[in-house]
């Protein structure tokens, strides 16, 4: 019952690059600091901390600098890389200098898709840069696209996990269905038959699920707010409810669950109790 690798997904974090700034009423930096540590509490040592976009509010350096503050450390300790995707909110520009820290020299590729891979063992972990500069919509270039296509094409030992900013499914969120991923066939159609085991997204703020060409699409519940999804009359509003989102990846399935952070905590059991309590349903 040991999943082969545990990833755990943060999204739509919205930092400020000054201490004491809110969004929506919500101190963001310290919503993703309380996240992160309801990872290290836990005790589970994941493969990855995937980061699924709009990680900055308004694309500003420091709050770029105060991300990578946060991030690190807890990385570091969980032995986990840290892997990052565009939002629309965000810059490719200031995230390559002041979270990834790469310079600036001028070079066309500095604002080029900030499109990745990374494997941990087995598993392959693909980030793609959906974002159009100056639009909030997602898109995927024919060139980024073929890229794909291109890396898919041999199999990953352990399969393929793929992130992105933008979900390739609908949304019950009338603001996000008007700024969603363009052209879905055709990225459904790249995706069809390949070893692409989970799509990870965001950017709608609605803990939800589907699928798309078959393969399941998991969109994380946001670490700074919710979007309610049953308001009435085709309006909107947010929920002070964060999460995080833990992705286990066994032989044979994908399990994915939205975390609480910040919840109430109930009735708690410790490892040795939950051991007497399933020998007491008797199981063979």
């Amino acid at each position: 019952m040991t999943p082969e690798h545990t990833l755990i997904q943060l999204t739509d974090l919205h930092l400020v690059a000054e201490p004491g700034e809110l969004r929506h009423g919500v101190d963001t930096a310290d919503a993703l600091a309380r996240a992160l540590a309801s990872v290290e509490e836990s005790g589970v040592r994941p493969a990855a901390l995937l980061f699924t976009g709009d990680l900055a509010d308004a694309g500003e350096p420091g709050a770029y600098e105060r991300l990578r503050e946060i991030v690190q450390p807890v990385a570091r300790r969980l032995g986990a890389p840290a892997l990052f995707a565009m939002g629309n909110h965000d810059d490719r520009a200031a995230l390559r200098r002041h979270l990834l820290g790469v310079r600036l020299r001028g070079e066309p590729g500095d604002t080029a898709p900030l499109d990745h891979v990374t494997w941990v063992g087995g598993l392959r972990i693909v980030v793609l840069d959906s974002t159009v500069p100056g639009h909030v919509h997602g898109e995927l270039s024919p060139a980024q696209l073929a890229w794909l296509e291109a890396e898919l094409a041999e199999p990953a030992p352990a399969g393929t996990v793929l992130a992105l900013h933008h979900p390739p499914l609908p949304t019950s969120s009338r603001l996000s269905a008007d700024i969603q991923l363009r052209d879905r066939s055709t990225f459904a159609a790249i995706l069809a038959g390949t070893d692409v085991r989970v799509v990870l997204a965001g950017h709608t703020h609605v803990v939800s699920a589907g699928a798309v060409a078959g393969i399941p699409v998991w969109i994380g519940g946001a670490t700074s707010y919710i979007s309610d999804a049953l308001v009435p009359a085709g309006g909107e509003r947010t929920l002070n409810a964060p999460s995080v989102s833990r992705i286990d990846l066994f032989a044979d399935a994908v399990v994915t669950a939205a975390v609480p952070v910040g919840a109430e905590h109930g009735t708690a059991l410790s490892a040795v109790q939950v051991t007497q309590r399933i020998a007491e349903f008797g199981v063979a």
